[in-house]
Formats: structure tokens, C-alpha cells, sequence
């Protein structure tokens, strides 16, 4: 009876640590930090060594591992087919699967082991459903106290992978609105509603913003020359390049095809000037190798500043920028440009006239 007491109160407590970790992963809808809070929960409350999050690619039916918990990031370059290992199995049944010792087991992809140098003793594998079908496994692996996954663990970890995989669909449903499929920073519909609340916020508010917009030089002969392939690559490389030095205050997206726009709220411009200034320094200084052929790869900004400019719409203001970047195009490329007060104040003059 003790022991019995005992068990039920250790289940209880994993229950509610479930739905304490469920409350934050529904309050956040970027993919990758709702991954890790995932994998991280699992470990907490299951009591285990490492886990692992692997998801369905649409395109080839293959299983891959996106993200791991605990064991060895050597994980993610591994691929299974439908049926191929413990996660595959669950993928194409699925059915959950305990397995408390790998080594008798048929099923166990052994060769993970061995790329990755993690030994798997016992594996708790669930499947990840959304509309009856499966997006992807939730493992569970080699619990911390040595001791077998129990039917308690089975039934706690079920109902905790029914509700991630609906927060993952809805964090996927929200990138996909939000976010461009090719570099992962924001699009440029997201971009335009919200800088138009910003620009709202600052008119009233009498504050700062500043904008940068920037194009790929010759971005064409990229194309032409070693193909889209690799056109793609230097757009995903430059987005994620970039991306490390801005602010998390700061809003970054693709505006259409090689052409990205920054906010910047609360900048000054002399400030916006040294960021876009340090943004092309980067750039040129890249190595963009694809294929094992380096890529020159350099970029034109534009820059404008709500103080130095007051437009009157948020239309005027991206005009600006636009123009500026077109004045750096013109001026050599591979160079920053402010737009230029003198021009701001002809245009306002004969608005005025």
C-alpha cells in the first residue's frame, strides 16, 4: 500500500509539472524556442537522460531530427525512412512504442548510436498527430533513476505529445503566415502591418525610427552564373548573417526577391548609419562559399530617419528609404546612403506650392 501511495504521488507531481510546462509552450509560437521548451520539458518530467523531437519532411516521407535534449546534436543528420527505427515505426503506425531494453530489439536503429556516440539503453516514443496524421515523434530516452518506462509514463507522455502537436501545427500555421519560407525572417505583408502601427506610435508619440533597406549587388549574375540553387543559399546566408547583429527590438524582413528592410525603433540616424554601415562591412567580408566556390557577394543600403524626415503616411517614409537605396545603387553600389534633407524638403515644398 505504501509503495503504492508512494508511485500515485510521484505520477501526480509529473502531471502537473506536464501542465505547467503545457501553459508556457502554448504561449509561445517561435518554432525553434518552442522545440527546446518542449525537449527540455520532457527531460523534467519524464526523469530522463535526453530526449528528442523528430518531424515528417512533407517532400521525401523521410523522418528527420530536428532538435535533441541531453544527448548529442549529431542526432540532426540523421534521416529514417517511414517504418526505419523505433521513430519510424511510431511514424507509420502510429502507435507509441516503449522499448526498456534496445539492445534485445529488433526495431532499434542501431547506427544512431554509433554516428552520434549516445548509448541508448530504453526508449519511450510517441507519435505527434494533427487531423490524423503524423507530423513527426517524440522520444523519451533512458530514464535517470535505471528503471523501466511504466504504463503511468506511457499514458503522461501521450497526453502531454497530443497537446505539443498542436502547438507545433499552430506555431507552424503562424510562421508560415509571418514568416518567408526561404530565409525564416519575417515577410513582407508581416512587415508592412506592423511597421504601420509603429509609424502610428511615433507620430503621435513625437519618438524615433529609422529604416534600412538593402538589395544584393549583381544579385542577377549570381543567378545567371552558378544558378537559383545558389542564389537561394547566399539569401538564407546573408538573412542569417545579418540577423546575429541586430537588436531583438529591431524588425527584419524579406521585401521581395533580393531586397530585405530593417526598423530600427528608437535609433537615431547617426546610429542607423553606423548599424548599416557595419551591416555592409559584414556582408563584404563574408564568405559565401557554395559548392566550394566563394561567392563576392556585397550589398547597397538606404537609410531614412522619422526626426530628420517627417513624413506624413508610413507609405512616404518606406519612399524614402527606397530612394536612398536607389541613390547608393547609383552611387557605385557596395556603399550606405542617407536620404538627403535637401531632397525631403524640395519634395514638401512643392507638395506645399
Amino acid at each position: 500500500m505504501f509503495f503504492k501511495k508512494n508511485r500515485d504521488k510521484e505520477e501526480t507531481k509529473k502531471l502537473y509539472k506536464a501542465l505547467d510546462t503545457l501553459a508556457l509552450i502554448n504561449s509561445t509560437q517561435d518554432l525553434d524556442r518552442l522545440i527546446a521548451l518542449i525537449l527540455n520539458a520532457v527531460k523534467e518530467v519524464m526523469g530522463v537522460e535526453a530526449s528528442s523531437l523528430a518531424q515528417v519532411d512533407p517532400k521525401t516521407n523521410e523522418i528527420y531530427f530536428s532538435q535533441a535534449a541531453g544527448g548529442s546534436e549529431l542526432v540532426k543528420t540523421i534521416r529514417l525512412k517511414m517504418g526505419e527505427g523505433i521513430a519510424g515505426q511510431v511514424a507509420m503506425t502510429q502507435k507509441p512504442m516503449v522499448v526498456n531494453d534496445v539492445k534485445s530489439s529488433k526495431v532499434h536503429y542501431k547506427l544512431a548510436d554509433t554516428k552520434t556516440s549516445f548509448e541508448t539503453k530504453g526508449v519511450l516514443c510517441v507519435p505527434l498527430i494533427v487531423r490524423d496524421k503524423t507530423i513527426g515523434v517524440l522520444q523519451a530516452l533512458n530514464k535517470l533513476d535505471r528503471q523501466d518506462f511504466s504504463k503511468e509514463d506511457l499514458k503522461i507522455f501521450t497526453s502531454f505529445a497530443n497537446q505539443v502537436a498542436v502547438a507545433l501545427e499552430n506555431a507552424r500555421l503562424y510562421n508560415l503566415a509571418v514568416y518567408d519560407g526561404l530565409t525564416g525572417i519575417f515577410d513582407r505583408r508581416y512587415f508592412n502591418a506592423w511597421v504601420d502601427q509603429e509609424f502610428s506610435r511615433v507620430k503621435r508619440y513625437k519618438t524615433n525610427l529609422s529604416l534600412m533597406m538593402f538589395d544584393i549587388d549583381h544579385f542577377k549574375n549570381v543567378n545567371d552564373t552558378h544558378g537559383h540553387q545558389a542564389g537561394d543559399f547566399v539569401l538564407q546566408h546573408l538573412a542569417k548573417t545579418i540577423k546575429r547583429i541586430l537588436r531583438r527590438a529591431d524588425l527584419f524582413a524579406r521585401y521581395g526577391g533580393e531586397e530585405f528592410i530593417i526598423a530600427l525603433p528608437e535609433t537615431v540616424v547617426e546610429d542607423a548609419i553606423q548599424l548599416a554601415e557595419k551591416c555592409r562591412s559584414i556582408i563584404e567580408n563574408e564568405s559565401f562559399v557554395y559548392q566550394n566556390k566563394k561567392l563576392p557577394i556585397t550589398i547597397s543600403i538606404g537609410v531614412s530617419n522619422y526626426r530628420e524626415t517627417p513624413e506624413d503616411s508610413v507609405d512616404g517614409f518606406i519612399k524614402d528609404v527606397d530612394q536612398a537605396l536607389y541613390l547608393a545603387k547609383e552611387g557605385g553600389r557596395n556603399q550606405v546612403q542617407v536620404y538627403p534633407k535637401e531632397l525631403w524638403q524640395q519634395t514638401h515644398l512643392k507638395k506645399a506650392a
